[in-house]
């Protein structure tokens, strides 16, 4: 193989590999997502919504940003889960994000939003405790 097509070859297995990653974590049924229960993370005046919740509100606002017509924005990689989740006593915590680029600019940006959730088994499990 030349340098060249070796090259091309690898740029085409690296696409291919970013591809499979983003549908991954944007698809939810192969991405670790939560079973979270209706209880909501709340400090002072701040309410946390939960996993599905934030996911719809990032689809939504996916949809305003990326619209056709009056959308800024063109889609990069939809709603997906960025960094890794994190735990703070019976809750679990995550981000996020979806990434578009500026019609006008070029511009790439990335739109993160922030999630709670008690799951489901341990919020069954710390309603029972004596």
């Amino acid at each position: 193989m030349t340098p060249s097509r070796t090259h091309a070859t690898l740029q085409r297995l690296a696409a291919a590999a970013s591809l499979f990653s983003g549908l991954v974590t944007a698809t939810p049924a192969l991405s670790a997502s939560p079973v979270c229960s209706n209880e909501h993370f709340r400090t002072g005046e701040l309410t946390l919504p939960s996993y599905d919740e934030a996911m719809a509100e990032c689809v939504a606002q996916e949809s305003a940003l990326t619209h056709p017509e009056r959308g800024a924005f063109a889609p990069l990689r939809s709603c997906h889960d960025t960094g890794a989740q994190g735990s703070h006593g019976p809750w679990r915590h995550g981000r996020i994000a979806v990434d578009v680029l500026e019609r006008s600019s070029g511009d790439r940006y990335t739109f993160e939003g922030l999630w709670m959730c008690k799951p489901v088994a341990e919020a069954t499990a710390s309603t029972h405790r004596r």
